[in-house]
């Protein structure tokens, strides 16, 4: 039997450990060794759904020619460890999540000094975010497509720059709001695009063991929170004008009212944000050298460069080199029948526009594999629930909550502007413990990704219909930064898991229409929610209640439980 005729021992319909004796002896035979194994299990299903399986979270396809490939590629990687170069990608992919909730934070805090001086109608005053979240929606469809396209390098760079460009000439408009949320709006296009490309990048480099520690990566979000309150108290909240003076722009010369010199305090606020922004960038593509992602090159066809990759990893984390090589993969050619990622596959690089827009094309046909094979479709509806239910609740509790807060005479102890930021430590700080709880849950045997969704869903819910009952400033504060900590825990579960379910080809468009759906479902939200407010009920909070409990339920029935099997 030869090295890769092994492979086929897969097909037997369950698990195989590749780490056996058997696999090693007979698969990984080298003239100065053996291939390099991965310690976790390879799955290899029936390709049917029953209800056993999908409540055990067992169900699997049959290993395709391209995920046999794959597993290979998985263990030349959990050989080089977490090392150097995977630090740096984890650390890399973290600024991305820092940069999500730091700019909605920090435009946030500032909106208020943005509406004087430009004379913002109440009527007006929420455009600019329904014109951020329809850039978001925009971005993270956009570049979840574009990172299956154009490789995972390029729009790994692109959403940074397109962000800092954007996000610096926020602050050049002057007595024009409609400026200010058309350039949030293209801001917003490049931080849409963050998560699902992050997470997927960073899945695709590390070991398989350690896949849990993209959970952690969620941790950066309330730390962006965090920082971004720090910003705007030191410049947004500083350099303001007196409150109550109009906007220059609808008075006579010569009365008293709100300048752009004497309201600088927003802009500098953007300046700083959109600085961090570019520094990031800047680590990205000048500090940090990014090579392409092996798996993706070998899904483009392209498998002599994967292999390439491999070696420039290795020696970056002075890690031995690589024993796989072209010759391996061809084996499996041909000792597979099919190769079902004949229609993405493709050699040589694409630069041309023409080759761009065929690469495009190309891509849409193949999504088949996405839509036509019944286990990824049925993943792909359960998180788009997951998603829109989550983005729904998040928004309900956003848009509406402090209305309820006041109506039913409940301070947030915001009383004065340091009291407003040391409550914005005190809520959000917190949810790096959600992050810490979802590495930790996710590598549970019974728990694992499944049951964490499940669990930290419902305790969202929980926290949002106790908000009914909330009656002082510390009960507020201390259910809200419980809040968060669960939202922080599935968030972090989430994103994380949802690029892992889906095949390299796909991975980056899956993971972008899943969030594209969720960002669509909390612009809604708060239009379905308005009639709660105007009957002064609080049907607002179960209705956000409603949403992340539909999400714990659909995740019930998620079929496949990754924690312990390989991710192709």
């Amino acid at each position: 039997m030869s090295k890769i005729e092994a492979n086929k021992t897969l097909g037997s319909g369950g698990v195989t450990n590749v780490s056996s004796p058997t696999y090693q002896n007979t698969v990984a035979q080298e003239e100065k060794g053996t291939l390099h194994h991965s310690e976790v299990p390879v799955i290899d299903g029936r390709g049917s759904l029953n209800f056993a399986d999908i409540l055990k979270g067992s169900a699997a396809n049959p290993l395709s020619t391209f995920e046999k490939k794959a597993a290979l590629i998985n263990a030349e990687l959990d050989q080089f460890g977490f090392g150097r170069y995977q630090l740096c990608i984890w650390l890399l992919c973290g600024f991305g999540y820092f940069l999500d909730l730091a700019w909605a934070q920090g435009v946030g805090l500032a909106a208020s000094a943005i509406y004087q001086e430009m004379g913002v109608s109440a009527g007006s005053q929420g455009v600019i975010f329904s014109c951020a979240n329809a850039g978001l929606a925009v971005g993270a469809l956009g570049f979840g497509l574009l990172v299956d396209i154009i490789g995972r390098k390029w729009a790994f760079n692109l959403t940074c720059l397109i962000t800092s460009i954007f996000g610096l000439l926020l602050a050049a408009p002057k007595y024009n709001y409609a400026a200010i949320c058309g350039i949030y709006f293209l801001a917003s296009i490049g931080l849409g695009g963050n998560i699902p490309i992050d997470a997927t990048i960073a899945l695709e480099f590390v070991p398989q063991r350690k896949r849990m520690l993209v959970c952690l990566l969620s941790l950066w979000q309330p730390v962006g929170v965090v920082f971004a309150s720090g910003i705007a108290y030191a410049t947004a909240a500083k350099y303001r004008c007196a409150s109550g003076l109009p906007s220059c722009h609808d008075v006579a010369s010569g009365a008293a009212c709100c300048s752009v010199s004497s309201n600088m305090g927003w802009r500098y606020n953007s300046i700083v944000l959109g600085g961090v922004t570019l520094v990031i960038f800047f680590l990205r593509f000048f500090v940090f050298r990014f090579h392409e992602s092996p798996k993706f090159l070998l899904a483009r066809g392209r498998e002599a460069e994967a292999i390439e990759v491999l070696h420039k990893i290795a020696k970056f984390n002075k890690a031995p080199p690589p024993t796989l090589t072209v010759q391996h993969f061809a084996e499996i050619d041909a000792s597979s029948s099919t190769y079902t990622n004949d229609s993405n596959a493709q050699n040589g690089n694409m630069t041309s526009i023409g080759s761009v827009t065929k690469r495009f094309l190309r891509n849409f046909r193949g999504l088949k594999g996405l839509f036509l094979n019944k286990l990824q479709f049925f993943i792909f509806c359960l998180l788009a629930v997951a998603y829109m239910g989550d983005y729904w609740s998040f928004n309900l509790a956003g848009s509406f909550l402090p209305l309820i807060l006041l109506r039913n005479n409940v301070s947030s102890g915001q009383d004065t502007v340091t009291d407003t930021y040391r409550q914005y430590v005190y809520i959000y700080l917190p949810g790096i413990l959600g992050a810490v709880l979802a590495l930790f849950s996710v590598q549970l045997p019974i728990v694992g990704r499944k049951w964490s969704l499940v669990f930290s869903a419902i305790c969202q819910g929980l926290a949002m219909a106790m908000y009914t009952q909330v009656k002082t400033t510390a009960g507020y504060v201390g259910l809200n930064a419980f809040e968060y900590i669960m939202q922080t825990y599935f968030n972090a579960v989430l994103y994380a898991s949802a690029p892992e379910l889906f095949d390299t080809a796909y991975r980056g468009s899956a993971s972008g229409m899943l969030s594209c759906l969720g960002r669509l479902a909390g612009i809604v939200a708060p239009f379905a929610g308005q009639k709660y407010l105007a009957s002064n009920s609080s049907g607002i909070l179960w209705l956000g209640a409603g949403g992340i409990w539909l999400s714990a339920f659909t995740m019930i029935f998620l079929p496949v439980e990754m924690r312990n099997r390989q991710m192709f």
